[in-house]
């Protein structure tokens, strides 16, 4: 079980905060529970992403980080999110890892200015296959 409450708003670039999901994807055993809380803010007010684009991107069929998601609610104010780590991961031995090129950069997809929040995403093909963390670890 990994607890990741309202910290990842936190992480200064959107390149960092895919990093750190990633991270928590892979620190999971097959099974293992993720609990994610994050300002609703972040996925209401954000230039770069809505929930729906969130939630997508954290799921495998999405081709993003992977997770499965078991359960969602929501305060006024706070988003929360179970993710489980399903039993076959989201590369395949034979295909590799392919990222939906779409979490691969920053895209703004609302132009008003009332969307304040720069709340963004990216995610690397490399972190989210795991290759770049085994080769650090080879490093070390």
């Amino acid at each position: 079980v990994v607890v990741c409450s309202m910290v990842i708003n936190c992480v200064s670039s959107p390149e960092d905060r895919g990093r750190m999901l990633t991270l928590l994807y892979h620190q999971l055993r097959p099974g293992g529970l993720c609990f994610l809380t994050l300002p609703k803010l972040c996925l209401t007010q954000s230039k770069y992403v809505t929930r729906d684009l969130f939630e997508t991107m954290l799921t495998r069929d999405g081709r993003g980080v992977g997770f499965e998601i078991a359960g969602k609610k929501e305060s006024p104010k706070v988003a929360f999110f179970v993710l489980t780590k399903p039993d076959a991961g989201i590369c395949d031995q034979n295909e590799g890892c392919v990222v939906n090129p779409k979490w691969t950069k920053v895209v703004k997809i609302k132009k008003a200015k009332k969307f304040r929040n720069d709340f963004a995403v990216v995610l690397n093909e490399d972190e989210v296959s795991g290759r770049s963390f085994q080769l650090q670890a080879d490093e070390a």
